[in-house]
């Protein structure tokens, strides 16, 4: 069987029974050059089963089963990297699907920029049907900055990006003691302090969205995670992005920090952007103890 050129790599927990839904949409793909790797971050479900009756069913479609220690979807990609074959890779999650000529427009999309070194991402849109992208981007097919860039947001920014292999491997998610999430957005801005996006708008992966945006849920679980949030923020601190965001970033990173316990220095041995992070750490300690009230932690 030959090397496929797109990897398609869905960490899961405890959701055996959803990934029926992602086999399904795999096994309608018009275009099969692709395989799929699958990372179980620990589950105490069946998905072992049922990853196995896949492989079964579909024998012409490679399946790779990763099993791990439960740390969080950023580690269970991170521990996909030495079984990557392709030359893109698409992150899936398991309660969501792929449209059925997604491998084949994202191939496509790719073919344009493979030989341009400063494109690192090619990212499609997301959207509850084809209908109803969650974002799209007035300059499409055009090289664009991936920090700065200003996405246009009717429903969310949330869009899917397909990133070389090689940087994917390059750029592995931080992992702090202790902590179980950390944004999948550090990966794309760490990228994007050093390459180019293409944005084509075309959505290829569907998905529910929530109303209402961070839920008290996941305020608690990032609280929970406080070095993954100041690494997060720090990387929106970061001079390419709008002094609002620039600031809103600021404060999150300080208050993320006195969840953390950490005093203002050793904040600041943390952040790239300290003078910054000194004007916002009022603010910061102010909004830690709201949080703290309201969510616990």
């Amino acid at each position: 069987m030959h090397q496929k050129m797109l990897s398609i790599v869905t960490p899961t927990y405890n959701r055996g029974e959803l990934l029926k839904r992602c086999f399904a949409s795999l096994q309608r793909q018009s275009c099969k050059d692709f395989e799929w790797i699958i990372v179980d971050d620990g589950s105490k479900d069946n998905t072992a089963a049922i990853v196995t009756s896949f492989q079964a069913e579909a024998p012409s479609i490679p399946i790779q089963y990763v099993f791990k220690e439960n740390g969080g979807k950023h580690t269970a990609l991170n521990a996909s990297h030495p079984y990557i074959q392709g030359k893109y890779v698409l992150i899936l999650d398991s309660d969501d699907t792929l449209t059925e000529d997604a491998v084949a427009k994202v191939l496509d999309g790719w073919r344009c920029w493979d030989d341009k070194p400063q494109v690192g991402i090619v990212t499609f849109l997301k959207g509850t049907d084809r209908n109803h992208p969650n974002c799209y981007a007035t300059d499409e097919k055009t090289p664009v900055d991936i920090i700065s860039y200003p996405r246009i947001c009717p429903v969310s920014s949330d869009a899917c990006e397909v990133i070389r292999t090689t940087l994917f491997q390059q750029y592995p998610f931080p992992v702090f003691p202790g902590e179980r999430f950390l944004s999948e957005g550090v990966l794309w801005n760490r990228v994007g302090f050093h390459y180019q996006c293409v944005y084509v708008n075309t959505v290829i992966y569907l998905c529910e969205y929530l109303e209402g945006g961070l839920t008290k849920s996941g305020r608690a679980m990032r609280i929970r995670n406080p070095y993954g949030g100041m690494c997060s923020s720090n990387l929106n601190m970061h001079q390419k992005n709008p002094l609002k965001t620039r600031i809103k970033n600021g404060i999150l990173f300080t208050c993320y920090g006195c969840f953390a316990g950490l005093s203002p220095r050793k904040m600041a041995d943390r952040s790239d952007h300290k003078g910054l992070m000194y004007l916002c750490l009022p603010s910061g300690w102010l909004l830690h103890h709201i949080w703290k009230k309201r969510y616990g932690g």
